[in-house]
């Protein structure tokens, strides 16, 4: 019997029980948004391809009921004067986040430094029932916990009812998280990228008595999302005596262009990929790439936007494969199943005038050793496409 079927079961006397009760006031929403504030279920169980980042104190949400640092005082004072003095004693609204979009790229551009930023972004995500699995200030990142989103389940009077009862009897086979990246800009705003990740339940077994999780595609629709939402709260964070704003006018979106053939590929004399020539300024190329690297699940180690450097971690499958194959025979046979490390990696970004080169290279900015960087140029130009 699989976990669908009990699922099922589990509902039958709970059925009986409330068959009759068809007014019990069940308040219905449309939100799109309804996470688990409390991570009260097993912890998902990740694909190897996709294998947990180790838990380390660095990356633990800190503790900080009530406390606001005096820099986001300063900020909030120096946006809240702004506003005051265009109209005197009355204060306007002042839409400090606005919603940009290039082609199917959006994020936030915040008229904040990254420093204040970064506390109002960190103390978002548990407000909307999300845990922060992994977060770095020094490379401004952060990543949630996988999580169901309870609003995709049907909103009818048996689930209203019973699922307050049996909340393990309706699932939606999917899984959500999110990464969310701040970079500082020249001009003292900040740009906020934002990406959305799932694993969906599938069915296997030639009984179909087993369940899997594997990745699934990510929705465009629920980054939008949780960036209005993430622009209404730092409107409110940074100018707290303006006039409220409405989710529709915090989705202000300023189309900076459309775009068209985004890139090329250098193929080397004997096949392998060389570099990716995205047909963007380096701009806009070293936004598209970070994006891409957030989407694609690497693990971002540092960044530096004047070299045009991302330093990655990745375990790319096939050098898994050849590094177990290399390890001796009673080292396999009688030694631990020690896990293999993800070696790092230099993704650079060459300015090119209109276009930008894209390569990859040992983490040391030498040529790669581990003979990954044709697949993760692969992995991009795909992406690309």
């Amino acid at each position: 019997m699989n976990k669908r079927t009990l699922r099922a079961a589990a509902l039958c006397p709970a059925l009986l029980v409330l068959g009759g009760c068809s007014a019990l006031g069940i308040n219905f929403t449309d939100d799109k948004v309804q996470y688990e504030a409390s991570n009260t279920r097993a912890n998902l169980e990740v694909p190897p391809d996709l294998a947990p980042v180790a838990n380390e104190n660095r990356f633990e949400v800190p503790s900080r009921p009530g406390v606001v640092s005096a820099n986001t005082e300063m900020a909030r004072a120096q946006v809240a004067g702004e506003a005051t003095q265009e109209r005197g004693s009355i204060v306007q609204r002042t839409v400090v986040a606005k919603l940009m979009r290039d082609g199917n790229e959006r994020w936030l551009r915040v008229n904040a430094d990254a420093e204040p930023l970064w506390t109002v972004v960190t103390d978002f995500w548990p407000s909307v029932g999300l845990t922060i699995r992994r977060q770095d200030a020094k490379t401004g990142y952060l990543e949630t916990e996988w999580a169901e989103n309870k609003a995709k389940l049907p909103q009818d009077i048996i689930r209203g009812t019973i699922g307050k009862v049996l909340d393990f009897a309706y699932s939606t086979g999917e899984r959500d998280q999110y990464r969310c990246r701040i970079e500082r800009n020249d001009d003292g705003t900040s740009d906020i990228f934002l990406t959305h990740r799932s694993m969906v339940e599938v069915v296997t077994g030639s009984q179909s008595d087993s369940t899997v999780w594997q990745p699934g595609p990510s929705d465009p629709t629920m980054e939008a999302e949780m960036l209005q939402r993430l622009a209404i709260r730092i409107d409110e964070e940074f100018n707290p005596d303006a006039l409220p704003i409405k989710k529709a006018d915090a989705a202000v979106v300023e189309d900076i262009t459309k775009r068209e053939s985004r890139s090329d590929v250098v193929k080397a004399a004997d096949g392998t990929l060389e570099a990716v020539v995205l047909k963007e300024p380096f701009d806009r190329a070293w936004r598209t790439t970070g994006l891409l690297i957030d989407r694609m699940g690497f693990e971002l180690v540092d960044r530096d936007r004047a070299a045009g450097n991302f330093i990655v971690r990745y375990l790319d499958p096939a050098y898994e494969v050849k590094v177990k194959s290399e390890r001796g025979f009673f080292k396999r046979v009688f030694g631990s199943d020690e896990a293999i490390e993800a070696p790092e990696y230099r993704i650079h970004l060459g300015d090119e005038g209109s276009v930008t080169r894209i390569q990859v290279l040992g983490a040391d900015g030498g040529a790669d050793t581990t003979g990954s960087a044709g697949s993760i140029l692969t992995l991009l130009a795909e992406q690309l496409r």
